[in-house]
């Protein structure tokens, strides 16, 4: 036998092996196969069926060709919270119909050529283009290229959503055969070219003729057509007049294409490019926004869901064919509107005197009105703008908020009104130039007093870190990069919509709700969005409560500065903010020495009751009229106070329940402290409670004199039940009357002083006449102090003294505490509305809470002429050190 097989041998020893092999291991291997290749077949049989069902499905749920919405562009609508319309987006005047015998061949070819090069050549969809695309999708993702024919454009823009959807997508395909079917191509393009959006408001060519060219359609060149074409694929991104540089580059490119596909020759084309951008818009002209009943709310819609929220292209929201359903109330947005526009309520401003307001429900956040300025109809909507500085409403949040919620300080916590520098050295002072020592947390909250709260501020970053800080205004939508000592007194800047957000937190037990103003759109082919919002835990209950009880005095105590923005019968609790002028800002607008130190840039109220929240700001838009406004003077520092209580009146009920105090927090003589942090050592402050601050409102002036006598009276109860114990307080106040003279020795070291009052106050417990020489002490001081403030360079930047007619102070004695003369770096925003904003630096020194002030003006209207109150606070600023330059204070 030899060592190899022949090949044949080899062929029969398989066959062999074959016969051997068991016929049922080769069945059942043959059987295996063919049930595998049998389940294939049904698998891809089912999937081709359910594809066909699936599209069959789709395209019977398709939208029949309506001829009026083929002729003319969806309009979306707006719904108020009640389900009624408000209003559409897209009206006739956005349009000018231009039949295609009017549109020059020149316009149709650079269309044609740019958007549907084969449009004479396909039955409504081109298989070509959508072979490319099916390639790029599949590279690239999908919709990262479309293969829409000038059909497709034209169904998309009547009958369905711009949303790149496979379902979409196939309606579109269906409806163009169908289109293309039924119409010529002459009616599908003339459909095409007055219906295609192109920027600045204008629908079709016949209107974008006249907005960008100021001409008829039918009398467009080369370079206009081409112009025009190149504006569907990004309207806005080439808008030759807000971009010329990116749309000349696009409209050279159609040129291009236009020689490419031989509509125009290579020369025609080098011409036409010679034609600047500068010279083909010479004669633009602007269309008219059409007026609607609720401009500033349903501006705001749009750039909530186009800008925030990104759920909705531009394009969608005024072509869609949308129902958008938000939370408008029409009764507030009315209400809102007819107190802006009421000329009677802001008598004695200049025509530039705007305001801005936003009203949202406390407990859930939905925006009911927004009340973009004076006579609005479009531009800047100045109750989103975030150009203002905040002025001292920033308090609550910076500074005492904070405390309550990591330090459990009660509203009878004591701090300290004495002379204060920032960490860089700048000065600190009050609007009167003055200090009060000791006092409540209520107190210094209510009457809106600058130091105690920087000092507050301070104290929180020692002991807490900046990093809590941050994360306690960031649950109430306000984020910062860093946190100054300046911020204790809002030298940052913030919207009316964000204030009201913030605040609203407190009177709904700490629960924070992101302002929201749409709940759901509706889109043509059926489908239906449901649009949230953020709701997240803010602060601790008794946070909320403490806060809003304390806000509370600043409306109803004698002293507390937002006294005009009462509303008899109805809890409620707010906070006045202002901002100062500084040099730069005076010297650039003429100001006098008295205008600089008696004016506000801006005045802001945020109030709310357990229902309605509501924020205000106030102030003049830079104007180089010269009988424009420039500054607030004391009579019109009152007007954000003035609309809160006029339009809050008309919208809440006299029954509208007050805020409910929680188990976290127990009352004590009138003050309020978190459950088991109650410290023994605590004074009864001069203000426990409502009935004592109103028997002491007849000694309000003689408190703040330098002299500031006595509170003995509002404690004649506790001196009845503890007469041993005013005796042992008297033994102290002795000694403690030595230990102060020595302080005056040593006034070099103030920040020793500060610390050895601290000391001092904290053993004296319920001593009212002890702690009131020590202010009288403070108060002589901080008269010197001011005094040296009056000098040299200082001399016309301190706080807005306005309370003319209070117990013997003239208007020199009050306010003018030292310039702060670091810089506030903030620059120009947008349009630089952020008056004295300007520049990329602000200098600002004391503005004021002016409380008490004379009411000389004559109102009209429903002012009802009270005195006003506002308080201060300055500009934002950005980095380092030379921020500290803000202060702001409150009179009483």
């Amino acid at each position: 036998m030899t060592e190899y097989m022949s090949r044949a041998e080899r062929r029969q020893a398989k066959r062999q092996d074959n016969q051997n092999q068991p016929k049922g291991q080769k069945g059942k291997k043959k059987g295996l196969f063919k049930r595998i290749a049998l389940i294939c077949f049904l698998i891809i049989l089912f999937l081709v069926l359910a594809g066909v069902i699936t599209v069959f499905a789709i395209i019977k749920q398709a939208p029949t060709l309506d001829p009026k919405l083929l002729k003319d562009p969806m309009s979306t609508t707006i719904y108020d919270k009640n389900g009624h319309k408000i209003d559409t987006v897209y009206t006739q005047e956005n349009r000018t119909y231009a039949p295609i015998n009017k549109i020059p061949k020149v316009v149709q070819e650079a269309f044609i050529s740019t958007e549907d090069n084969r449009f004479y050549k396909h039955f409504g969809i081109d298989p070509y283009r959508i072979g490319g695309a099916v390639v790029a999708n599949l590279t690239h993702g999908f919709g990262s290229e479309g293969g829409s024919t000038l059909d497709q454009q034209v169904i998309k823009n009547s009958l369905l959503t711009p949303q790149k959807t496979l379902t979409r997508k196939i309606q579109e395909a269906y409806l163009a055969i169908r289109l293309d079917q039924k119409y010529s191509k002459q009616q599908i393009l003339e459909m095409y070219l007055n219906k295609i959006y192109l920027g600045e408001a204008a629908y079709g060519v016949g209107t974008a003729a006249k907005v960008y060219f100021g001409k008829n359609v039918q009398d467009l060149t080369l370079p206009e057509a081409a112009m025009l074409a190149s504006l569907p694929k990004a309207p806005s991104y080439y808008d030759p007049l807000a971009n010329p540089k990116e749309a000349k580059q696009r409209q050279e490119l159609v040129l291009d294409t236009m020689a490419k596909n031989h509509y125009i020759t290579k020369e025609q084309a080098d011409k036409a490019k010679q034609v600047s951008i500068k010279e083909l818009t010479k004669n633009h002209k602007g269309l008219q926004k059409p007026k609607r009943k609720y401009n500033a709310y349903i501006n705001y819609v749009y750039d909530e869901l186009v800008n925030k929220k990104k759920v909705i292209s531009k394009d969608e929201f005024y072509q869609g064919g949308l129902k958008i359903y938000t939370n408008l109330d029409p009764k507030a947005q009315q209400r809102l509107q007819d107190v802006l526009n009421n000329d009677g309520n802001f008598p004695g401003v200049k025509k530039n005197f705007q305001a801005g307001a936003a009203i949202i429900d406390t407990k859930t956040g939905a925006v009911q009105a927004i009340g973009g300025g004076r006579h609005y109809e479009n531009g800047i909507n100045w109750a989103t703008s975030t150009d203002n500085a905040v002025g001292s409403t920033a308090k609550p949040i910076m500074d005492y908020g904070p405390a309550i919620e990591y330090q459990n300080w009660s509203t009878a916590h004591r701090v300290i009104d004495k002379p204060y520098k920032y960490k860089n050295g700048q000065s600190l002072g009050n609007w009167d130039g003055k200090y009060k020592g000791t006092m409540t947390m209520r107190e210094a909250l209510a009457q809106s007093r600058n130091i105690p709260a920087v000092r507050t501020l301070h104290q929180l970053l020692e002991d807490e870190g900046e990093g809590k800080i941050k994360e306690f205004t960031s649950k109430l939508g306000l984020d910062f990069k860093d946190v100054y000592e300046s911020y204790a007194i809002g030298a940052f800047t913030a919207s009316p919509l964000q204030m009201a957000g913030a605040y609203a937190a407190f009177g709904n037990n700490g629960v924070y709700n992101e302002p929201h103003a749409v709940t759901s759109i509706a889109f043509p082919d059926g489908h239906t969005i449901d649009l949230d919002h953020k709701e997240h835990v803010a602060m601790h209950d008794y946070t909320a409560y403490m806060i809003t009880d304390m806000l509370k005095s600043v409306i109803h105590d004698p002293q507390g500065t937002g006294r005009d923005a009462n509303i008899s019968g109805v809890p409620v609790a707010g906070k006045t903010g202002s901002t100062n002028i500084p040099d730069e800002y005076a010297q650039k607008h003429g100001l006098s020495s008295y205008e600089q130190l008696h004016g506000d840039l801006d005045s802001w109220f945020v109030g709310y009751t357990t229902e309605l929240t509501m924020s205000v700001w106030t102030g003049y838009t830079p104007s180089n009229d010269p009988d424009s406004g420039s500054y607030l003077p004391v009579s019109q520092q009152h007007y954000a106070q003035d609309i809160f209580k006029y339009v809050m009146q008309d919208l809440v009920s006299p029954h509208t329940p007050d805020f409910k105090k929680p188990d976290s927090v127990i009352e004590s003589g009138g003050e309020l402290y978190v459950r088991g942090h109650q410290s023994d050592d605590v004074i009864v402050p001069k203000h426990a409670g409502t009935d004592k601050k109103k028997e002491q409102s007849s000694s309000s002036s003689e408190e703040q004199s330098s002299t500031d006598t006595n509170s003995s009276d509002n404690s004649d109860n506790s001196k009845q039940k503890d007469n041993k114990q005013k005796q042992k307080d008297q033994q102290e106040k002795d000694k403690k009357d030595k230990e102060d003279k020595k302080d005056q020795k040593d006034k070099q070291d103030k920040q020793n002083q500060d610390n050895q009052s601290n000391d001092q106050n904290s053993d004296q417990n319920t001593n009212n006449d002890q702690n009131q020489n020590d202010q009288n002490n403070q108060d002589n001081q901080g008269q010197k102090d001011n005094e040296n403030n009056h000098q040299g360079d200082n001399q016309d930047q301190g706080g807005h003294g306005n309370n003319q007619d209070q117990g013997g102070q003239d208007q020199g004695d009050q306010g003018n505490q030292g310039n702060n003369g670091g810089h506030n770096g903030q620059g120009n925003q947008g349009d630089s509305n952020n008056q004295g904003h300007q520049g990329g630096q602000t200098n600002t020194g004391n503005s004021g809470d002016n409380g008490n002030q004379n009411p000389s003006q004559n109102n009209s209207g429903n002012n009802d002429g009270k005195p006003s109150s506002s308080d201060g606070n300055s500009n934002k600023t950005d980095s380092g050190d030379n921020q500290q330059n803000s202060q702001s204070s409150e009179g009483h």
